[in-house]
């Protein structure tokens, strides 16, 4: 019964999702091995929407590490424990708090011994920032747990590049590119641990930055990403974009083209069509996020939870006016009508 409720969730996570960006992009998942225990390590950029993409858009059905900061009340924690979502803690949580990453990194050792897939996000905190931060070793703490209860076992490590076009605005584009799988017990050395977790991170760090826009140059970033922007680089080609930084050819950014006037109809027929939630989230919703980096997700389950209850609403008082049949096509028609704006407003 639990598998049924979790199989069920996760297809309606991925439809709302499907529904939620105007184009979702997957590459590389014939990088994937079966069979065997996998650690999904990606970037971090737009808190819980990384995790539901990478968990609804791959053929592993992963547990994944999540900020403890999270797990607020006994429902919370029942409902996250469902969806494989598992407490870490970090400094800030408390420094008496870090003691208990020991008993959470075993269970996930215990876990890849099961063979199953861990989702880690290694960064250990979010960041809008096109560029992939320093890399903790808290996963391969859990890797090198694993194997030193079981040499012999063969555990992959697959990096993932999580891409977004904007990732605070909506409608927005999303890219998962999914790297070459890297074989843990080819860097580990039960002699050298320290050595092992340096050339470990360093490969992972190395791939990171080629699955996503990496700005190297922190000091230069706001002037970078301005001259990208105006050089209309496309964010979900991570490599392309990547290669124009090398270059330097943002040096000369060429001129956008004219937005297409069709855009701001798509957007003002989709605002008018969806009146009252827009009212509600940018009201009441949108200005208690005070982190840019939940705005996307806090508006992606606004819409989740909220969506079907406005259909709800709609069906019912279709059908004080007309036949089932005909209040079922209107709102089905709606649903379609909904879906196509949210493509077309880009």
């Amino acid at each position: 019964m639990r598998k049924i409720g979790y199989h069920f969730f996760r297809v309606w996570l991925r439809t709302a999702l499907t529904f939620y960006f105007a184009k979702i992009k997957i590459e590389g998942l014939h990088h994937l091995p079966t069979g065997k225990p996998i650690m999904f390590l990606a970037n971090h950029q737009n808190a819980l929407l990384d995790a539901l993409l990478v968990a609804t858009h791959c053929n592993r059905k992963p547990y994944f590490l999540t900020r403890s900061d999270v797990f607020k009340t006994t429902a919370l924690m029942m409902l996250f424990e469902f969806l494989r979502m598992i407490p870490v803690y970090r400094i800030r949580d408390g420094k008496d708090s870090l003691k208990r990453n020991t008993a959470i990194f075993e269970r996930c050792s215990n876990l890849l011994r099961r063979g199953e897939a861990i989702l880690v996000f290694p960064e250990g905190n979010h960041s809008l920032k096109r560029r992939v931060r320093p890399l903790s070793k808290g996963f391969t703490r859990i890797l090198f747990l694993a194997l030193e209860s079981n040499p012999s076992m063969e555990i992959g490590i697959v990096p993932i590049g999580v891409n977004y076009a904007n990732g605070a605005e909506f409608p927005d584009k999303a890219a998962l590119y999914y790297g070459k799988e890297i074989k843990v017990q080819d860097f580990f050395d039960k002699d050298d641990i320290s050595g092992s977790t340096s050339r470990l991170k360093e490969e992972v760090y190395h791939q990171l930055k080629e699955l996503t826009t990496h700005i190297e140059e922190e000091a230069r970033y706001d002037d970078i990403v301005q001259k990208l922007d105006r050089s209309d680089v496309d964010y979900l080609n991570p490599k392309a974009v990547n290669l124009v930084l090398e270059n330097e050819a943002i040096l000369n950014p060429k001129s956008k083209g004219k937005v297409s006037p069709f855009k701001y109809l798509w957007k003002a027929f989709f605002m008018v069509l969806n009146f009252p939630m827009i009212i509600l989230w940018s009201q009441f919703i949108k200005p208690k996020v005070t982190d840019k980096e939940f705005l996307s997700t806090t508006r992606f389950m606004f819409a989740l939870l909220i969506y079907p209850l406005q259909c709800l609403v709609l069906l019912v008082g279709l059908l004080m006016l007309f036949s089932w049949p005909a209040a079922s096509m209107i709102c089905l028609t709606y649903l379609i009508l909904n879906v196509v704006l949210v493509k077309l407003q880009w």
